[in-house]
């Protein structure tokens, strides 16, 4: 057999190595995994577990195109399993630099394995005795060891080239985790041409790190591992996620942890303005990898596939139920007023909490068919511009919103849940017209972000081609100028639980969460006038129009 002819042999035998995205290519191909937690008996046994999981979905074939794949939050281990984690620095390969928990080390096999960059998130223990380590707000624990919440992204020859320790912590978290005294801002460039920024969870609601990445070091693609629990009506995870992403007009890659019945669900790939690519939200623990091409920033795309079919009124429609969800307190002060149960001409109306007013304007028609028998859901309409808010009960928040939402009958107070499963739900009537306008305040400090937040009944945000948007002036670009905006839906919707506009101007209003050691810090949290704090510009403010159904 000739030279040649061996050569041609082995060529059409060896498997061929997947194509890879280069810099110059229009998208990149990337992935989420929404995963559920293991049910082992022991901490190492759950490690272990979720470990094999994890290294079964990196070399699977439905992950042998990709790029990068993100893993969720908090699935993977605990305390008692935590790993030091080299920092992106460093130059350290765990895979043959085996100094680490073998969990790591297998993860960074795995990446360099499948030729993936790989992102995890798990619990990193540092040693902090006689002053070392960083700098953190806690001091050092008697034992010597600190733990973080930690994001470790490994790439395609298995290095850590990153590392992001989470700065905003969910409140239970704060009695175990520390929290460095400078909020980390943590980015990474791979070879396919994009830099990436990545934060955790509840850091998606404040300005450092998260908007630090997008509007001072102008990162347009984010890494996002969260085990988010859901609140009703704004902050559902698919909702906010989708929200963020079209708000700054990033790329989101957003992976969850499964557990629904304790309010965590929802993973998905975001576009920007462009809308979501692949996003899912599932009513039983599931383990379940989500892909997708993803445009780049720095080129203009047209998503060919976004095509929808023509709207067909449906009196039941699909809904779900098995998700667990907070109630957003907040609603319970907002200026509201409860429209009829029947209304389909048209309604406008100006609605104003103080100084701050909103405009509506909604429309419905009767959906054919005999709902007897069958619930249907109430609409407010509703102002506020304050900052005796929350986000999700946790931190303080300053909020402006205008919003238009359902309930489950003509109390305030069952705005914010759904029907349970064992009630069938009639859309009595669909929405053919609504467009809700208002002025959001410049921001003093320069940090505002405005962005939708919309719902339907199987907890998915609706299309970003369902609805118009409009910012007068462009509002990223203007954040010391007042913003005239305006959302209107373009397609009926049989099933709305929300649909509004939502801005956040990040409050440095202290949060101590009944923490000892916190307390001090908390000089500035004493509660002020709603009207007068907001229109002085002293704190920074959510402010949101929206419509929303509970």
């Amino acid at each position: 057999v000739s030279l040649i002819s061996l050569q041609n042999i082995l060529l059409n035998t060896l498997p061929i190595a997947p194509q890879r995205s280069q810099p110059g290519d229009a998208t990149y191909k990337a992935g989420v995994v929404e995963h559920m937690e293991s049910g082992a008996a022991t901490a190492g046994d759950r490690t272990s577990a979720i470990v094999n999981s994890f290294q079964t979905i990196i070399t699977s074939p439905e992950a042998s195109d990709l790029d990068i794949i993100v893993f969720p939050e908090h699935v993977i281990n605990s305390k008692e399993t935590a790993t030091f984690v080299p920092s992106g620095d460093e130059n350290v390969t765990p895979c043959f630099q085996a100094d680490y928990a073998v969990f790591l080390v297998e993860l960074s096999c795995a990446a360099r394995a499948s030729g993936l960059y790989v992102v995890i998130n798990l619990v990193e223990k540092e040693l902090c005795a006689n002053g070392a380590g960083a700098a953190t707000i806690t001091p050092c624990p008697a034992g010597g060891v600190r733990y973080f919440n930690t994001n470790v992204v490994f790439d395609r020859t298995g290095k850590v080239v990153s590392r992001y320790r989470k700065t905003h912590l969910w409140r239970q978290e704060y009695n175990s985790m520390s929290v460095l005294r400078q909020p980390d801002v943590a980015q990474f460039t791979t070879d396919f041409g994009v830099t990436f920024g990545h934060f955790i969870c509840f850091d998606m609601l404040f300005y450092e790190p998260a908007m630090t990445l997008v509007q001072e070091r102008n990162i347009t693609d984010i890494i996002y591992p969260t085990y988010w629990f859901s609140e009703l009506p704004f902050l559902t995870a698919l909702q906010l996620q989708e929200g963020w992403s079209f708000g700054n007009n990033v790329n989101l890659l957003a992976a969850d942890g499964s557990r629904p019945s304790g309010k965590t669900t929802g993973s998905g790939i975001y576009a920007g303005r462009l809308g979501r690519l692949n996003a899912q939200i599932f009513e039983q623990p599931t383990t379940r990898l989500m892909t997708a091409a993803v445009p780049k920033r720095d080129r203009v795309h047209i998503l060919g596939d976004q095509v929808e079919s023509l709207h067909q009124p449906k009196l039941v429609t699909p809904r779900v139920t098995q998700v667990a969800t907070y109630r957003d307190y907040n609603v319970d002060i907002f200026e509201t007023h409860l429209l009829e149960a029947d209304f389909v001409e048209e309604i406008g109306r100006r609605l104003c909490h103080g100084s701050f007013c909103c405009e509506f304007t909604i429309r419905r028609t009767l959906t054919p068919g005999d709902s007897s028998g069958l619930s249907t859901y109430r609409y407010r309409i509703a102002a506020y511009w304050g900052n005796e808010t929350t986000v999700i009960r946790v931190d303080r928040s300053e909020q402006a919103t205008c919003a238009l939402f359902a309930c489950r009958d003509d109390t305030l107070h069952s705005c914010g849940s759904i029907f349970p499963a064992d009630q069938g739900v009639a859309n009595k009537h669909y929405f053919t017209e609504i467009s809700i306008s208002g002025s959001f305040p410049a921001a003093p400090r320069g940090r505002r972000l405005i962005m939708p937040s919309t719902l339907d009944g199987q907890f998915v945000p609706i299309s970003a081609s369902s609805y118009t948007w409009d910012e007068s002036p462009e509002a990223a670009a203007n954040p010391d100028k007042e913003i005239r905006m305006t959302m209107k839906l373009d397609r009926p919707q049989n099933d709305l639980l929300t649909f509004a506009i939502w801005a956040n101007y990040y409050t440095e209003l202290a949060s101590s969460h009944n923490l000892d050691h916190m307390q001090s810090s908390n000089s500035s949290s004493t509660p002020s006038n709603s009207s007068s704090s907001s229109t002085s510009g002293a704190g920074q403010m959510v402010s949101s129009v929206f419509i929303l159904l509970v």
